[in-house]
C-alpha cells in the first residue's frame, strides 16, 4: 500500500471517508459522506434522522483532554441552551468520541460526530443588527460559563494576562532587537498589566471567537470552532471580534452594535475599550512567541522567518500601543 503522504488530496480524501465510515459503526451510522474540507480536523457532511451533521476527524497525537473538553461544554451547551452549537452525538457505548486507526492512514485518531450549524457565513457587508446578534450569541455563551466547570483532571490552567505577556516578551527579545524594539514590548506588556485585572475570572470561553466562526440564519447567530476553548476572561474572548470590527470603514457602528448586543444578555464594563486593546496585544505576543517557539523546534534556517516573525508583531504592536490619532 502506498504510504499516505505520497497520495494525491483525492486519494487521501478517500482514506479519509473509509476511516470515518469505520468510526461511525460505532454510532450504529451508515450515512453517505461528503467530503467538505480540512482545517483542525477533517470534516465530512452527512445526512440521516432527519438532521444533517459534521463527522470530523482530528489529526494524530491530538490532545485528548482539549477534545473532551470542547465536547463536553458542547454537549452542556445543547443541553442547557436553546443557542446553536455543534452538539456532539454519542457513540452506542455513550462515548463523546471514537478513537480508530486503519491501514493507510496514519495514527490514531479521534472522530466525533456534531450537529451542522445551518446559517450563512458573513464577512463582508455586515450590517449592525447582524453584528448585534453576534454580540447577543457571545454573551450567552458566557453566560453558560458562569456555572459551567470541566472536571478537574482536565480542567485547563490559567495564567494571569500580565503574567503572559512577560513570558511571550522573554521569548521574542532574542528576535525583537530593532532600535525601539525593547521599548514597544515594554509598553506592550503595561498595556496589558494595566488594562487587564490581576485575577480576572478564569470560565469556560470560546478562544478563538472570531467572524469565520459564527453562522447567522434568520437573524439569529450560530457559532462553531471550539476547538480551542479554554479557561479565560470574557473580555479576552470577545477581543478577537471587536478588532475585526475595527478594520471596517464602519467600525464604530459596528463596535457599538456588538457591545449593545452583548449588553441585551449580560452586563459589560461601560468602557471595555482598553482592555481589548491589551488583550489584542497579548494575542499577538502570544501568537508570535508560538511561532518563533516552532521555528526553534524545527531546528532548520530560521533567520528569515524569524524576522518575518519580529516584523509582522512590531506592525501589530505599533497599531495597537500607539494607534492613528492617539
Amino acid at each position: 500500500m502506498r504510504r499516505f503522504e505520497v497520495l494525491s488530496e483525492e486519494e487521501q480524501v478517500d482514506r479519509y471517508k473509509a476511516l470515518a465510515k469505520k468510526a461511525l459503526l460505532t454510532y450504529g451510522l451508515t450515512p453517505d459522506l461528503t467530503y467538505i474540507g480540512q482545517e483542525s480536523h477533517i470534516v465530512f457532511r452527512a445526512a440521516f434522522g432527519g438532521g444533517i451533521f459534521a463527522v470530523r476527524i482530528s489529526e494524530a497525537g491530538r490532545d485528548l483532554g482539549m477534545l473532551r473538553r470542547e465536547l463536553l461544554w458542547l454537549a452542556a451547551l445543547g443541553r442547557d441552551t436553546s443557542l446553536s452549537v455543534p452538539e456532539p452525538l454519542l457513540t452506542l457505548r455513550g462515548d463523546l468520541f471514537s478513537s480508530v486507526s486503519m491501514e493507510g492512514v496514519p495514527g490514531t485518531r479521534s472522530c466525533c460526530v456534531v450537529r451542522w450549524i445551518e446559517g450563512e457565513r458573513r464577512e463582508a457587508e455586515l450590517t449592525p443588527d447582524e453584528v448585534s446578534a453576534m454580540g447577543s450569541v457571545a454573551a450567552a455563551l458566557h453566560r453558560h460559563a458562569e456555572g459551567f466547570r470541566w472536571p478537574q483532571e482536565i480542567a485547563p490552567s490559567h495564567g494571569d494576562a500580565a503574567g503572559r505577556a512577560f513570558a511571550a516578551c522573554d521569548s521574542l527579545r532574542s528576535v525583537f532587537n530593532l532600535p525601539g524594539d525593547p521599548s514597544l514590548l515594554t509598553d506592550a506588556a503595561a498595556l496589558i498589566a494595566d488594562n487587564t485585572p490581576e485575577s480576572a475570572d478564569a470560565v469556560p470561553i470560546h478562544g478563538d471567537l472570531r467572524l469565520r466562526k459564527l453562522r447567522l440564519k434568520e437573524g439569529v447567530a450560530g457559532v462553531l470552532g471550539f476547538s480551542r476553548c479554554r479557561a479565560g476572561a470574557d473580555l479576552e474572548d470577545l477581543s478577537p471580534l471587536w478588532a475585526e470590527l475595527g478594520e471596517r470603514k464602519t467600525a464604530t457602528l459596528l463596535q457599538g452594535a456588538l457591545l449593545d448586543g452583548y449588553r441585551s444578555v449580560r452586563p459589560l464594563p461601560s468602557a471595555p475599550e482598553g482592555a481589548f486593546r491589551a488583550y489584542g496585544a497579548l494575542r499577538a505576543l502570544e501568537e508570535a512567541a508560538t511561532s518563533l517557539d516552532a521555528l526553534r523546534q524545527d531546528r532548520r534556517s530560521r533567520g528569515e522567518a524569524a524576522d518575518q516573525i519580529a516584523g509582522s508583531l512590531r506592525r501589530s504592536l505599533s497599531d495597537i500601543v500607539c494607534p492613528t490619532g492617539t
